[in-house]
């Protein structure tokens, strides 16, 4: 089920292109997110198998599904949803749903530049079903690196925030060089053609302390001519041997603390300058090459 080929048309006699996808030479990789909240709850929040191999000399095709299985703990039954009488539902993992595609090509060449070219391709329902998604990114002189992302309304692929985009947007992103100010210092702007909408990002990395400030400037719901902004600060600490130290703070008192371990990550909201307990969590990502 896995295999198939493509190959193009030959142009003229004496020029013949072919290109094969093998899906059965592809790696495949399970992997999944595993949560404990402060609540009580317990949970397999992600779910995903992803198929890679090589496509059309240097590209890559991806295919992303969710199995039609995924391992859970039930609080009412207290156990494990494959264990006893259920142990059967295991078969279903098989039933693959949800298939995102995703082709992406290093080298190409447009308008003189060299650019890397990713078209993905999201499975939704609904009044937005399958949108699709376009990313171009290149590197400019005495800039740095320059990415134009055009998604429709509800693609998540190429999103910023791996969530599903609540418009049609186009998106221009580029380095600021504030390295030339100084070295520990990195930047980057982006702007949405379609909403208006801009994000500025400023880093700050020395040692083992890294400092990053995001504003967010929307355009006003009601005035077309005012802009509101909004910002974040996020100040991570790696100097603990193998563990890391993040907090996120924004202008509206909300944020979280975490710390991280290897896979593992302990997240505790913070609200109105007070941490929230009740709503912490743990997460724990987990792989497995297949």
């Amino acid at each position: 089920p896995f295999s198939s080929a493509v190959r193009t048309r030959p142009q003229t006699p004496n020029q013949h292109t072919k290109t094969t996808l093998n899906m059965d030479k592809a790696s495949l990789r399970l992997s999944g997110r595993v949560a404990a909240h402060g609540n009580g709850r317990i949970g397999n929040e992600k779910f995903t198998l992803t198929a890679s191999t090589g496509f059309a000399n240097g590209g890559t095709v991806t295919l992303r599904a969710t199995p039609g299985f995924s391992p859970a703990y039930s609080e009412e039954s207290k156990k494990l949803n494959f264990q006893g009488d259920s142990v059967g539902d295991v078969a279903n993992i098989s039933n693959l749903s949800n298939i995102d595609v995703q082709f992406s090509k290093g080298g190409v060449e447009l308008a003189g530049q060299n650019c890397d070219v990713t078209v993905a391709r999201d499975h939704s329902e609904g009044d937005n079903a399958n949108p699709s998604g376009v990313q171009i990114k290149t590197n400019v002189d005495k800039v740095g690196d320059v990415i134009i992302t055009a998604i429709q309304k509800g693609h998540k692929t190429l999103n910023d925030e791996d969530a599903r985009s609540e418009n049609n947007a186009i998106r221009i992103a580029a380095d600021i060089p504030l390295s030339d100010v100084n070295a520990d210092l990195t930047g980057s702007v982006d702007y949405d053609l379609v909403s208006k909408n801009a994000n500025v990002r400023i880093g700050y990395h020395k040692d083992d302390i890294t400092v990053k400030l995001r504003t967010h400037i929307s355009q006003d719901a009601s005035d077309s001519n005012k802009r509101n902004a909004k910002s974040t600060i996020n100040l991570d600490y790696s100097g603990l041997e193998g563990i890391g130290v993040g907090v996120e703070v924004k202008d509206d008192k909300k944020g979280h603390l975490q710390i991280t371990k290897d896979d593992f990550k302990l997240k505790v909201p913070i609200e109105d300058n007070k941490v929230n307990t009740g709503n912490a969590s743990i997460t724990y990502n987990w792989s497995i090459d297949m």
